[in-house]
């Protein structure tokens, strides 16, 4: 799947404009501030319905703009709207007019790789948590229901917790938290182990070694999960009456990273930390993948902290899994991109295997002489197509 076209006005700082995408490499160039990342914020915006910046949709609203409007069509001819006028958000899919954000999320599938995703590796564990929640969602938009069916009950609970309920009525709600829990979980489970083996074989790709992605619960791994997160619960909860919070639940779960034992999140070098977190985006690639999806990368300035061989890998790499969006302050002419040998489908169970990649370097073409290129240059909030 690949994003045709996008028109946009009273987004931020860019001028109203409508663009056409390749369906391959598109190249946004232009000096900072000009508005690159604002106009791959724009195509996230359209596809998820949300900034990949977690900001109000408020700070979206240009400056002395009465309305923000951002539409657009993929290559399958389906399209999407989002209209906001500073009180009320319109979603449109197609004809239809959408009453909820949980049923427009993620029409268009899209992967984000920014030079904050270090963050993922080295910020706190909801990072971490939001990132597979997301990576879910727009895989399966069935677990947003799940997702917030939890969230509802654990908000109930934690106001128990603050207003010290009787014995009886926390008995009652941890038990609905157990129900709501248990599908989360489960679902969690269910895609958590290709996730994280992904993650694991594009690391060692890019690194050249190993790191061990693994999923830590703080209900435990047990078959049963619905007795031990009941059994936990009962047991944390004098403490978690003291703390006004619950203190376990899949709200609580986490991704970790280590190499050679050591935690990248506390003891990684900030190379390792980004090589990890673009494994993670290039494995939520793959799991949308694993539903016929291909995605729509939105990349900005990534390469400038990645030496050539590894910005080459990347850029092979998404090149085979989706159409790319790149902004950069710099065009990409004269470096150098790597192709590995082997089929594009090979898993990444496969990938793991490997001690190092088998790389055969190519000059990336100019672009004006690449059909399947497209480039823009943004300039003060105006994008011209080159």
């Amino acid at each position: 799947m690949a994003l045709k076209r996008i028109s946009l006005r009273g987004f931020r700082n860019l001028e109203p404009t409508a663009l056409e995408f390749s369906p391959a490499a598109n190249y946004v160039f232009g000096p900072n501030s000009a508005g690159k990342t604002n106009l791959l914020e724009a195509v996230y915006y359209l596809a998820i319905g949300r900034s990949f910046r977690r900001c109000p949709d408020s700070e979206l609203l240009g400056f002395d703009q009465d309305v923000l409007v951002v539409s657009g069509t993929d290559d399958a001819g389906q399209s999407a709207e989002i209209r906001f006028d500073g009180r009320e958000k319109r979603l449109v899919s197609g004809s239809a007019v959408l009453e909820r954000l949980s049923d427009y999320f993620g029409w268009l599938p899209v992967v984000v790789l920014l030079l904050e995703d270090i963050e993922l590796v080295r910020g706190g564990p909801g990072l971490r948590r939001g990132f597979l929640d997301t990576a879910m969602a727009k895989a399966d938009r069935s677990y947003i229901s799940v997702l917030g069916a939890y969230r509802r009950v654990l908000l109930q609970r934690n106001r128990l917790l603050e207003t010290g309920a009787t014995d009886d009525l926390h008995s009652v709600w941890e038990e609905e938290l157990v129900q709501a829990g248990v599908t989360v979980c489960e679902q969690r489970r269910a895609v958590i182990d290709r996730l994280l083996t992904g993650a694991a074989a594009y690391f060692l790709r890019l690194a050249h070694e190993p790191a061990e992605f693994t999923y830590w619960s703080s209900v435990g791994t047990a078959a049963d999960i619905g007795s031990v997160f009941r059994q936990r619960l009962a047991a944390t909860r004098q403490r978690s009456l003291q703390l006004k919070h619950t203190l376990v639940g899949p709200h609580r779960d986490d991704i970790r990273i280590q190499r050679k034992g050591r935690d990248l999140r506390r003891f990684g070098s900030v190379g390792e930390q980004r090589l990890a977190g673009i494994a993670l985006r290039l494995a939520e690639a793959d799991l949308l993948g694993a539903v016929n999806q291909r995605p729509v990368f939105l990349l900005d300035e990534i390469a400038s902290e990645l030496d050539e061989e590894k910005a080459g890998l990347v850029f092979a790499l998404i090149a085979e899994r989706g159409q790319m969006v790149y902004a950069a302050a710099r065009r990409l002419q004269g470096s150098t991109v790597q192709q590995f040998n082997g089929s594009t489908e090979e898993p990444a169970a496969t990938l793991c295997r490997e001690t190092a990649p088998s790389v055969e370097p190519l000059e990336l073409p100019p672009l004006e002489s690449s059909s399947a290129a497209k480039e823009f240059h943004v300039e003060a909030g105006r994008v011209i197509p080159r």
